[in-house]
C-alpha cells in the first residue's frame, strides 16, 4: 500500500504475480479494506517506507495479518526498477512495497509449491507468511482436515490420546506465538512512527530556536543602528 492524498494498492498472489492494482483519491481505511476484500484474503499488508504510516498499520490490524516494511525506506530508483511497467507513481510505490515483502518469503513459498502434499498449498503459504513454521502449519491444517471429514474419532488408546493432546498444545502455542509476533510488529511500527514524529518535532523546534536566535540578533542590530542614528542626529544638531 501507498497511502496519501492518492492511496494506491497492488495485490500479489502467493506466486508473486500482480493480480490487482489501483489508486483512489482521499480513500479512507474503510474504503481500502473494502477494495482488498473484493480481491481476496490478504496474507500480509506491506509498506514501502520505514516507519510504516499509521494508515497502513490500521489496515493490517483490520485483517489481523502481519505488517511488512523494509529495514530502510525504498528509494524511488528501487521502486522504479521493480515496477518499470507501471506508469502511475503511487501504484508503482505500492507494487514496490508488495514485491519487497514477497521477496522476503519467496524461497519458503517456492519450497511449499514444490513439495508433495495433499494439503491446500495456498493455505500452507498463508500460514507460513503469518509466522507459523511449516511443520506447525501442516499439523494444524491436517487436524482441521481430519475434523472436516469426521476422522477425529480416535480409538481409546492412551498413547494416541497423549499424542493428540501434545499436538493440540503445540498448535495452541504456535498460534499464541504468531499472535504475539504480530502484536510485537505492530508495537515496533508504532514506536518507529512515534520516534519519527518526535524527530520531526525536534527538528522543527531546532529550526524555531535558530529562527528565534536570528530574529534576536537582527533586533539587536536594529537597536544598535537606531542608537547610532540617534547619536548622529544629536551630533548634527550640536554642530
Amino acid at each position: 500500500m501507498d497511502p496519501g492524498v492518492y492511496t494506491a494498492f497492488a495485490a500479489l498472489n502467493l506466486k508473486g504475480e500482480l493480480v490487482a492494482s489501483g489508486c483512489e483519491k482521499e480513500a479512507s481505511d474503510e474504503r481500502v479494506v473494502e477494495i482488498i476484500r473484493k480481491v481476496g484474503v490478504p496474507s500480509l499488508i506491506a509498506s514501502d517506507v520505514n516507519p510504516p504510516p499509521s494508515f497502513v498499520q490500521k489496515v493490517a490490524a483490520r485483517f489481523n495479518v502481519r505488517l511488512a516494511y523494509p529495514v530502510r525506506s525504498l528509494t524511488q530508483e528501487e521502486k522504479k526498477t521493480m515496477g518499470s511497467f507501471i506508469d502511475d507513481v503511487h501504484t508503482r510505490d505500492a507494487y514496490g512495497a508488495a514485491m519487497k515483502a514477497y521477496h522476503a518469503y519467496e524461497n519458503r513459498l517456492r519450497q511449499i509449491e514444490g513439495m508433495e502434499t495433499s494439503l491446500d498449498r495456498d493455505l500452507l503459504k498463508h500460514m507460513v507468511v503469518q509466522g507459523y513454521s511449516l511443520h506447525n502449519a501442516e499439523l494444524m491444517l491436517t487436524r482441521k482436515e481430519e475434523k472436516r471429514v469426521g476422522a477425529e474419532e480416535e480409538k481409546e488408546v492412551k498413547k494416541e490420546g497423549l499424542e493428540h493432546k501434545r499436538d493440540e498444545r503445540v498448535m495452541r502455542l504456535a498460534e499464541e506465538n504468531v499472535n504475539l509476533r504480530k502484536a510485537l510488529e505492530y508495537e515496533k511500527a508504532r514506536i518507529a512512527e512515534m520516534e519519527e514524529q518526535l524527530k520531526r518535532a525536534k527538528n522543527a523546534r531546532v529550526g524555531e530556536v535558530a529562527r528565534d536566535s536570528e530574529v534576536r540578533k537582527l533586533k539587536e542590530r536594529l537597536e544598535r543602528a537606531e542608537r547610532y542614528i540617534f547619536f548622529l542626529k544629536k551630533k548634527k544638531r550640536g554642530a
